[in-house]
Order: structure tokens, then C-alpha cells, then sequence
């Protein structure tokens, strides 16, 4: 018999002998396969504790009065206005991405960040040469001149 894993029927041949539906001869072949398939082994105890599990389960008995309760909440849910019923909750989170939207929109662009530029060794200046030109400036400017005047 060829693996579960690689045949597409897998799965339902699984089911089956798990709840016995198999015939003979299928089920003895799968049998000894799973003899020798160490994951096909795991995969059917794995759906046996499933069934036995669920065998064992018992369901929560309900309230004598749900049924009548169920639907009288749905008759009172039918007698609301359109605009009361839940139909306006998936209009929450468009709103609030709206909401967001517009204020990303409104927010003020962050200025740039100043670029910084290396100087050059030869864009230094040198404060010597500075207060010699002005001296020079002021060597020129004539005798009877203030300086508010130059300006």
C-alpha cells in the first residue's frame, strides 16, 4: 500500500478506517502499513485520540426558555430603525482611518535638516588676514570721513 502522505485520497482512507468503514482487505493493508510508516502511525492515533475525545465529550445542556429567548431578541433586532442597528459599526474603523488621513494631511512638513558641508582647508578663515584688510580699508578711506559716512 502506498503512504497516506503521497496519495490524494489520503485523508479520507485515514477517516474511514478511523471510524471503521473500511473493508477487510483495505484495512489489513493499511494495517501493516502503518506498521512500518512511522508517520502514518502517528497520524492515525492522532485522529483515534480525536475520536475518542470527542465520544467523550458531553455538550452543555441549554436553557429551557433559549429558543424562545433567541428569536424574541432577533424579532426585536428586526424592529429597529436601519440607522440602530449594528450596521453602522463597520463605519468605525473607515472613519477613524479617514480621521487619520485628513490629520496626516494638515500636519506641516518637518523642515529639512540643515546639510553640513566640510570646509576646505583653503575656506578657513584667517583672522589676521581679516584685521589686515580692514586696516587697509580704513588706511584708505579719506582723512575727513566718519565711518557713518562710508556707510
Amino acid at each position: 500500500m502506498a503512504c497516506l502522505q503521497y496519495d490524494p485520497q489520503g485523508a479520507e482512507i485515514l477517516m474511514d478506517y478511523c471510524a471503521g468503514k473500511l473493508d477487510g482487505t483495505r484495512s489489513a493493508e493499511l494495517e501493516a502499513h502503518i506498521e512500518e510508516c512511522f508517520s502514518c502511525k502517528e497520524a492515525v492515533d492522532g485522529q483515534r485520540r480525536l475520536w475518542e475525545t470527542l465520544d467523550a465529550w458531553k455538550p452543555v445542556e441549554v436553557s429551557p426558555g433559549f429558543d424562545a429567548t433567541l428569536y424574541s431578541r432577533i424579532a426585536a433586532e428586526a424592529e429597529r430603525p436601519w440607522w440602530r442597528r449594528a450596521l453602522w459599526k463597520p463605519l468605525i474603523p473607515v472613519a477613524a482611518a479617514g480621521v487619520l488621513a485628513l490629520a496626516l494631511v494638515r500636519m506641516p512638513p518637518s523642515p529639512p535638516a540643515p546639510v553640513k558641508t566640510p570646509v576646505a582647508s583653503s575656506d578657513r578663515i584667517d583672522l589676521q588676514q581679516v584685521e589686515q584688510a580692514l586696516d587697509d580699508m580704513d588706511m584708505l578711506t579719506p582723512v575727513g570721513q566718519t565711518s557713518s559716512s562710508r556707510l
